[in-house]
């Protein structure tokens, strides 16, 4: 559905009954980044369906983000955009923390998406501008489902080949929603997912079914970068979203 703004139209989906709904307002003025693609929704389904393959059996007692000491897995989203793919999967996945990543003029965006969906009591609409107003609307409709989430989520600035971002690396899982595109570099690109991972870490990455000359060139990388790389097709691929264009690559066994 969509808030009565249409500079600014709004994303909605329900996760299930433990993680509630998921929200994402979108702000076209940012260019790609500042939508929702089916690529990013697509991603995000497939991960929460096939958890048990990426969630990593640690040992000891490490305390988590929120207090616990049940093992966590983290993951990092590379060009999360709206946050639309490593929201949702950390409001559905049991013990996950996802990092959800993009360029510094995609963090405001980024941020206001994670508080509508994870801080209670946030976005009220009390500032009085129209993007505050359309929030509180939200919240009225959705109440205490908006804040329901089974692992919990950061937004931040990572870009990509700065290792000062890199923060909190290796990550468990690296993954990204239609990141290879002709106006980036595909073997930095590449590069970017191998300095994130450690010897155990899968890389997931969906993209449409074209196989031009940026996809071409990342895909030899990441094969040169892991031992395994596996390009997943429909209909192995688990969503509602049918579109039958995207595709996931899979990638893990990082070569030292």
């Amino acid at each position: 559905f969509y808030v009565n703004e249409p500079a600014s139209p709004i994303f909605h989906t329900k996760i299930g009954s433990a993680c509630g709904h998921l929200v994402i307002r979108q702000q076209k003025s940012l260019g790609k980044g500042g939508i929702c693609w089916d690529a990013a929704f697509i991603l995000a389904e497939h991960l929460i369906a096939c958890q048990e393959e990426w969630k990593m059996e640690k040992r000891g007692l490490d305390q988590n983000s929120d207090g616990s000491n049940a093992p966590q897995t983290t993951l990092c989203e590379l060009g999360a955009g709206t946050g639309l793919s490593g929201f949702m999967v950390a409001k559905a996945c049991v013990q996950s923390h996802v990092f959800v990543t993009d360029l510094p003029e995609l963090l405001d965006l980024m941020k206001e998406n994670y508080e509508m969906n994870f801080v209670v009591g946030k976005c009220d609409g009390s500032g009085g501008t129209e993007a505050e107003e359309g929030n509180s609307l939200l919240r009225q409709k959705f109440g205490s489902e908006l804040s329901k989430s089974q692992g919990t989520a950061e937004a931040k600035v990572l870009r990509w080949g700065v290792e000062s971002d890199y923060e909190g690396a290796p990550f468990d899982v690296v993954f990204g929603a239609d990141v290879v595109a002709s106006l980036y570099d595909p073997i930095a690109l590449a590069n970017t997912f191998y300095n994130l991972c450690g010897p155990e870490s899968k890389v997931y990455l969906s993209y449409k079914g074209r196989l031009d000359e940026p996809h071409l060139l990342f895909e030899a990388e990441l094969k040169r970068l892991f031992s395994r790389v596996e390009r997943i097709e429909p209909p192995n691929i688990h969503s509602r979203n049918k579109n039958p264009g995207v595709c996931i690559l899979k990638a893990w066994g990082k070569i030292e």
